[in-house]
C-alpha cells in the first residue's frame, strides 16, 4: 500500500464566485482527501499572506508568476520519508499552478513520486495544470487529476465528497 501525503495551497478572504470565504476551497477539498483516507496533511502557504481582496491578490500573484518567483513558504517543509504518492491540491491560477506550490515541490524529492493533482477552478477545469507540473518536475509520475469548482466545494459539501471519493476510488488511492 502506497504512503499518501496530501499538501494543499489555499486562500480565504474575497474569491471568484464565491466571495468572501473563511475557509478556501483547496482547504475544504483537502480536509475531505483526509477525512477520507486518513493521510497527513501539510499546507502550502506563501510566508506573507496574499492580499485578502480579490483583485489585489490577482495583482500581486500575477507579478510573481511573471518574475518566475518563488515564495517563501511560512511553516519548513514536510518530512516525505517514504511517501510515493502526493496529492497535490492547488487553485487553477491562469491555466498553472500559484508560485508558492512550486516553491513546495522545487523543495522535496519528486524523483519517482506520483503527483495527483487536485485543481479548484470556476470554469477552466485543470487548465494545463497537470502539463505544468510534468514539464517541470519529469522525474515525477503525474497521474490523471480531478478538477473541483470551488462553488461546489463552498456549497455543496455532499456533492463534492461524492466526487472526491470517487476519483480517489478510480486513482486506487481508496476502496
Amino acid at each position: 500500500m502506497a504512503k499518501i501525503m496530501t499538501a494543499f495551497f489555499s486562500r480565504s478572504g474575497e474569491n471568484y464566485m464565491v466571495g468572501n470565504v473563511e475557509k478556501g476551497s483547496g482547504n475544504i477539498a483537502a480536509d475531505i482527501i483526509s477525512s477520507i483516507l486518513g493521510a497527513p496533511s501539510y499546507r502550502i502557504e506563501r510566508k506573507e499572506d496574499y492580499p485578502s481582496d480579490y483583485n489585489d491578490c490577482n495583482k500581486e500573484a500575477q507579478r510573481e508568476r511573471n518574475e518566475n518567483e518563488r515564495p517563501a513558504l511560512r511553516s519548513p517543509l514536510p518530512d516525505m520519508t517514504g511517501v510515493d504518492a502526493l496529492i497535490l491540491v492547488y487553485p487553477n491560477w491562469w491555466g498553472d499552478l500559484p508560485m508558492p506550490v512550486y516553491t513546495f515541490l522545487d523543495g522535496i524529492d519528486t524523483d519517482g513520486l506520483s503527483i495527483y493533482p487536485v485543481c479548484t477552478h470556476e470554469g477552466n477545469g485543470l487548465g494545463m495544470t497537470d502539463r505544468c507540473i510534468m514539464q517541470a518536475y519529469p522525474s515525477a509520475k503525474v497521474m490523471k487529476g480531478l478538477a473541483l469548482r470551488g462553488t461546489l466545494l463552498q456549497n455543496d459539501r455532499d456533492k463534492a465528497e461524492a466526487a472526491v471519493r470517487e476519483y480517489l476510488s478510480k486513482s486506487g488511492l481508496a476502496g
